[in-house]
């Protein structure tokens, strides 16, 4: 058998807020939808990236005499539209200013990464997650990598944003233990101007998953003023009632901690004038969830 090759920016061990118990996650570098508030933007573009870290620049200049394309006219600065990814400017980066996001890698050498961890999962009640980006867009990879770690009797849990056509997900579905699903706002249009797309697909595989008995965690990115309104949220509880075989709901409320990653990716941040939630406000939204009798659980605050 030939190992399928896939792209991928990060492996995260002793992970603890991505499914049961201790984890390595995998993250999938691509995702078809671009939500403003993403945290990881690096893991939006199938392609490699390139992350200037201005702090640690020295301003050496060998990245300008590195670069055959002009895409370095300053020490750090580049021109994205130029950049065609050589990545020689990184390995002449004396300071590691710049960095490179994202590296093919075959099954076997993630199961390898896997490996480390693989007594901690047994006293832990834990195993692998695979996250994004949306691994369900590298969808031969993911299967490979799925069915090795079932051979291995590995637990296994993909985090999905549940765009992508129901064959895939049909296919893929046998191989996951608990599918940490994303939720982000019920109105199809609304949804579209967030992300890019509608969510009818999304909502439609998250209803056959369900059918089909697969066991589901929901994961809700809690945005100020974007998807935490009343009636957004009534909207979001009355669907997940009707769900047969939910374990549960993550609340994700907004963070800060990935808005330095748009400028050095040399990208804009459209949504700098968010503010945090105080602890009353997600005990608030909580209660709408609870009083619906739905298990409910604010990640990092609970």
């Amino acid at each position: 058998m030939s190992y399928a090759r896939g792209l991928i920016f990060d492996i995260k061990h002793f992970s603890l807020h991505d499914g049961p118990g201790i984890r390595t996650t995998i993250f999938f570098k691509g995702c078809p939808l671009k939500c403003k508030w993403c945290h990881s933007p690096e893991s939006q573009s199938y392609d490699k990236e390139i992350i200037f870290n201005e702090q640690l620049c020295i301003g050496c200049g060998s990245c300008v005499e590195t670069c055959q394309t002009e895409a370095h006219l300053t020490p750090g600065r580049i021109s994205h539209n130029l950049c065609r990814l050589c990545l020689k400017c990184v390995e002449e980066c004396y300071s590691g200013a710049l960095e490179a996001v994202g590296y093919v890698a075959t099954v076997e050498l993630v199961l390898v990464e896997i490996e480390k961890d693989s007594l901690l999962y047994e006293t832990s009640n834990g195993g692998v997650t695979i996250s994004g980006g949306e691994p369900v867009s590298q969808p031969e990879f993911l299967m490979q990598l799925l069915t090795a770690l079932k051979k291995k009797l590995i637990h296994t849990a993909l985090d999905t944003c549940g765009y992508t056509n129901w064959g895939i997900m049909k296919k893929i579905a046998p191989k996951v233990d608990l599918f940490l699903y994303d939720l982000k706002h019920m109105d199809p249009r609304i949804h579209t101007r967030l992300t890019g797309h509608s969510n009818r697909q999304i909502l439609s595989n998250l209803e056959k998953l369900d059918e089909l008995g697969a066991s589901l965690r929901i994961r809700v990115p809690l945005i100020p003023g974007i998807n935490d309104s009343i009636s957004n949220l009534r909207r979001m509880t009355k669907f997940l009632c009707g769900l047969k075989n939910l374990e549960g709901v993550d609340l994700l409320p907004y963070h800060k901690i990935g808005v330095p990653k748009y400028s050095a990716l040399g990208r804009d941040y459209s949504l700098n004038y968010l503010k945090v939630y105080d602890i009353q406000q997600l005990v608030e939204i909580r209660s709408i969830f609870k009083n619906q009798g739905l298990p409910v659980m604010l990640v990092g605050v609970d």
